[in-house]
């Protein structure tokens, strides 16, 4: 089809949809995805004989279909919406078979009929019992979690709290996010109606774009074994179909509320007080409670469907706002607990909102053609800000001058707030005009502008200090911050994507039977943005340390200091945008009915984009990602009941733009030190002016500075552009010849139903072989320079070994599980799903998202390996080992039970369901920081943390009014044991860290001292120095205390009336 004709096809689909005015924009990045599924099956006789064609009907809410068994008596039926559909099966000569089947996005319902013979108009029911719950083709490992399991389970009041369904899935308190077959929360696809809804960023899913369970049919949490049409996720797919409506009108009001007043008491915080130094020094660690919040949150939701034309268009539509209103009384205390005394009290107000509304149009203007619309506005906002806990140490209310006013406490913080725009547009438009062939056609946009704390922001210095002793009447002693709310300002930051993409399926029956598919995508992101604090900057003073424990430098200190600060300028400003194309095919061959073969692969193009105007300095083309999907399935025991199956692929994921922002120009990022002398104490004293004088911001920094006009006299630059002009191999650069990220996987499992129950088990394999990080070297002016490509291979190798360095590592994250499982959907009243997986995550590289850094999401700019001594321990090895979120034992189970009340409440039933898990505790490892933080003793050194243990219930009592009425009332209790298991333990034994000169004493420079460290080893001296008598405040003697812990028992209660 020429692209004249294709477009003018596309503009008149998306015309019965919508208004041209709003589509006119569409397109976003989608990784295909699947909204369908499949029927296919035999005919067959009572002999066994094939019976070809035999007419094989399809009947659905708003899909129906005809089709004719092939030669061999096969049929298969393409392109079928999720839900429920009556089959039919007849032929002349005989009866009619028909059975009842449930359609699965992504999945392949076999269904096969033995007719008898008799008369065309006697119908035989074909028992559920002989309908296969295992597609036995299939070498994808998925979780599908439907509208009735939906509605049984004990959720939260968005989707991602439907995830805990997957085996392979979990959140990790510590990854900021779920983590799939121990892949990072970074590394996940998230799509809504075929459209990729992950950030462009960071690859986490966002707040808007995590929409409630109202709007959601289906979501399909896909973990291994991907198809070739899936591409950019190392992690897993997770795939969310929207409702949509029917020949008859459906609808839904609904109000659940959660008061705060039925949440349990809050957790306890960690209060540290620390002061004076050698003999006198003290540190008193505290427990302290918090008053809870007054907290109501409402959760009211509409939803409408139903036919536009009977038989032809169909609409959809829902309202789900979530409002949750929350007053908090902060006291403030003075910090020493020896004589502590409140110093004041605020009480502050905030409101926090998504707006979720949902339209859809579902279109067959003739029997072979389907056309899809959805659109999503789904804006975030906050009104109000809490600067602190209900009890703060050491703090005060916030203040800060706007204009020529200054306002303080609650007048500022009521005023302060955000809002997060976003629009989600999808088009599909699926055509098949026969039953060997099908073809789909997407087009889609979405929108976010993300601005957090974007309302009244002070656009003055932020002053900040730590440990002040009392004899220097600041005012407060430990930790003080100016604006607590910050001073940081968007102005905006836009994103946009924008995709279209094609796929055609053809079966073909030749040396067994093809079902083959071949798809192209295209995709674009866009990137404007202006946000951060350059301007205004951030000073923090440090009353506890010199000079040298901020920079490593121990040539900086000057004697008679009383301290050390530093002046942050951060700031991201520009635009930018890439472009990723895709190709990929599959086969799926059936060369005997018993196996299945799935042969595809998958070929990428895609450029990284430049923020600073120069040439975008990562460009793979067609033949640098193209990677194998293979698989195979076989029915052991021809029934369909009992399948063995295995997969190997090879999967690379997509470039976020975390990297090119930080490294391509889009970030400046500058620190200048400075030393507090007894003559100018007070922090007031250090403004940005005095701190710079008039210093230029050099190329690469400057450390130190010769003959400085400002107190600075050093200064490092964190974002040196690696594709400067003027950049060098020893001030950063791209690797040319850099690989993706890559990871290989193999699996392999079996499936086996006995009496409706669903018995699993697989065994997993992954393992990174390539990474894209900054690798980077301390420059001669001390800042941090870069080489953007994979670590320990290729340039970064190189020139590791042109700076002198004698080691150098690559990434590694290695996971291997066995996964089983054994579960049965609701029938006979009840229904449950058990599973447990015994797992091994090791390496020293956690992906996407760094664990090392409490979940940090900055994809390819994480701190892995920033300097050539992160990665290895004091003792000079390498630091691989169970990664911070290795669980190798957990176990999750769900139930549920349906309760007539023995029949004496006619229409009336209730539902009780459960969802409990128990999971192994995490490694607990202590870190050092010189420059950058790395390991000290090695991975796990302190053991792990408790287990995690949490048991969620739900309950549901229906009262049916007639066939088409229904009440609910509904309560939902997260943790309603209300455990309190620690999720985080101080791990540092040091308070503050040793510089260069004491961890390697006889180093000239920071090549020489990082070389010790990884050659010779540091780990005496850092020993002699934390443990030396005389400085008792060098160690921190809160370690392993606990200081973060699970969240508290929350309770949501409502009601549902649906018709």
């Amino acid at each position: 089809m020429s692209s004249f004709r294709r477009k003018a096809c596309i503009n008149g689909l998306l015309g019965v949809l919508f208004c041209l005015a709003l589509i006119a924009l569409i397109a976003p990045l989608a990784y295909a995805q699947e909204t369908t599924g499949s029927i296919e099956g035999r005919v067959s006789d009572a002999t066994g004989g094939v019976v070809p064609g035999a007419a094989v009907k399809v009947a659905g809410a708003t899909f129906n279909r005809e089709v004719l068994t092939d030669d061999v008596g096969s049929f298969r039926v393409m392109q079928v919406p999720p839900g429920a559909y009556k089959l039919s099966a007849s032929m002349t000569g005989f009866n009619t078979a028909v059975a009842e089947v449930t359609v699965g996005v992504g999945k392949v319902v076999a269904v096969d009929f033995a007719l008898k013979v008799g008369d065309m108009s006697e119908q035989v029911i074909v028992s559920a019992d002989n309908i296969a719950k295992i597609d036995p083709a299939e070498t994808t490992v998925e979780t599908n979690i439907t509208t009735s399991l939906i509605d049984s389970l004990p959720k939260g009041v968005r989707m991602d709290s439907l995830l805990k369904m997957s085996p392979a899935t979990r959140y990790e308190p510590n990854g900021a996010g779920y983590q799939v077959d121990g892949a990072s929360s970074s590394e996940n696809s998230f799509v809504i109606d075929g459209l990729e809804v992950s950030n462009f960023r960071t690859g986490a899913l966002n707040i808007n774009n995590n929409v409630p369970f109202e709007m959601v049919e289906e979501v399909l949490v896909k973990t291994s074994g991907f198809a070739a049409e899936f591409g950019g996720a190392t992690g897993g797919v997770v795939n969310i179909i929207t409702k949509s409506g029917g020949n008859a009108i459906h609808g839904e009001a609904a109000y659940e509320f959660a008061p705060g007043s039925l949440r349990s008491s809050q957790r306890p915080f960690l209060n540290k007080f620390r002061t004076g130094s050698g003999a006198s020094f003290v540190q008193i660690n505290q427990y302290m409670m918090t008053p809870r919040d007054d907290q109501m949150a409402h959760y009211p939701s509409f939803q409408i469907g139903g036919p536009l034309v009977k038989d032809r268009a169909w609409f959809f539509t829902s309202y789900a706002p979530q409002i949750t209103n929350e007053t908090r009384t902060t006291t403030y205390y003075s910090a020493d607990p020896r004589n502590r005394t409140k110093t004041g009290e605020d009480t502050y107000h905030r409101q926090v909102r998504s707006d979720y509304f949902q339209g859809r149009v579902d279109t067959s203007p003739h029997d072979t053609l389907r056309v899809t619309g959805t659109y999503i506005w789904n804006p975030y906002q906050e009104d109000g800000l809490f600067p602190h806990a209900g009890v703060s140490i050491g703090g005060s209310p916030p203040y800060a001058t706007v204009g020529n006013t200054t306002y303080k406490g609650h007048e500022l913080t009521d005023r302060q707030g955000s809002r997060q725009n976003a629009t989600n547009i999808s088009t599909q438009a699926i055509w098949t005009p026969s039953s060997n062939f099908a073809t789909s056609f997407r087009l889609a946009r979405s929108f976010l502008n993300e601005k957090p704390s974007s309302y009244f922001v002070p656009r003055d210095l932020r002053s900040r200090y730590t440990n002040a002793p009392a004899s220097l009447n600041l005012g407060y002693t430990g930790t003080w911050d100016e604006y607590p709310t910050g001073n940081s300002e968007t102005a905006f930051d836009v994103s946009t994507r924008r995709n279209f993409e094609a796929d055609a399926s053809y079966i073909l029956n030749g040396l067994g039977r093809h079902e083959f598919k071949v798809g192209y995508q295209h995709a674009k992101v866009t990137n404007d943005v202006d946000r951060g604090y350059a301007e205004t900057g951030i000073v923090d003073v440090y009353y506890d340390r010199d000079i040298s424990a901020l920079t490593g430098h121990d040539e900086l200190v000057t004697p008679g200091n009383i301290g050390s600060g530093r002046l942050i300028r951060y700031e991201t400003v520009g635009s930018a945008s890439n472009v990723a194309q895709s190709l990929y095919f599959q086969d799926r061959w059936q060369p005997i009915q018993r196996l299945s073969l799935n042969l595809g692969f998958r070929m990428e193009k895609e450029d990284l984009p430049s923020f600073n105007g120069y040439a975008p300095p990562i460009n793979f083309g067609w033949f640098d990602k193209i990677v194998p999907r293979l698989g195979f399935a076989w029915d052991l025991t021809n029934d369909g009941k009992t399948k063995l199956f295995s997969s190997y692929a090879r999967f690379q994921d997509r470039l976020r733009f975390e990297l090119p922002r930080g490294s391509f120009g889009g970030d400046f990022y500058r620190v200048d030190f400075f030393e507090v002398f007894p003559n100018n104490p007070h922090y007031s004293y250090f403004t940005k002016d005095r701190i710079i004088g008039t210093n230029p911001d050099v190329f690469a920094g400057k450390c130190p500075i010769t003959n400085s006009t400002g107190l600075s006299t050093c200064q490092f630059d964190y974002r040196i552009p690696s594709n400067h002009p003027d950049s060098t191999i020893y001030t950063g650069k791209v690797d040319p010849d850099m690989k993706p990220l890559t990871q290989e996987e193999f699996t392999v499992g079996l499936d086996r139903e006995i009496a409706r129950h669903i018995f699993s088990a697989r065994y997993t394999y992954k393992n990174v072989l390539h990474a894209i990080e900054d690798a980077g070297f301390i420059t001669a002016g001390g800042s941090e320079a870069y080489i953007i490509g994979n670590p320990g291979e290729g340039l970064h190798k190189q020139v590791s070994e042109d700076f002198g360095y004698t080691k150098s590592l690559k990434p590694q994250r290695r996971y291997d599980a066995l996964e089983l499982r054994v579960g049965r959907r609701f029938s006979s009243k009840y229904q449950y799903d058990l599973s447990y997986t015994y797992s091994r995550l090791y390496g020293n590289y956690s992906g996407l998202a760094s664990t090392d850094e409490n979940g940090r999401q900055s994809p390819g700019v994480n701190r892995f390996f920033d300097l050539p001594h992160v990665g290895f321990t004091l003792t000079g090895q390498p630091d691989n080992g169970p990664l911070p979120t290795d669980r190798p034992h957990v176990f999750k189970a769900f139930g549920s039970y349906e309760f007539d009340w023995f029949g004496k409440l006619k229409n009336s039933s209730t539902l009780f369901s459960v969802f409990t898990q128990a999971q192994q505790g995490t490694p607990i490892t202590s870190y050092y920081t010189l420059f950058a933080a790395a390991v000290s003793y090695g991975r796990g050194n302190l053991g792990r943390s408790e287990a995690f243990t949490q048991t969620d219930f739900a309950l549901s009592h229906r009262i049916k009014g007639g066939e088409r009425y229904e009440a609910r009332f509904v309560a939902t209790v997260d943790n309603i044991f209300d455990e309190k298991n620690i999720t985080r333990n101080v791990s540092e034994p040091q308070y503050t860290n040793p510089g260069m000169g004491t961890l390697a004493p006889d180093a000239n420079n920071e090549v020489e001292a990082l070389n010790h460290i990884i050659t010779n080893g540091s780990i005496s001296a850092f020993d002699t120095w934390l443990n030396d008598p005389k400085y008792p405040q060098r160690k921190d003697t809160s370690l392993m205390m606990g200081n973060v812990f699970q969240g508290e028992r929350t309770v949501r209660l409502g009601f549902r009336f649906s018709w």
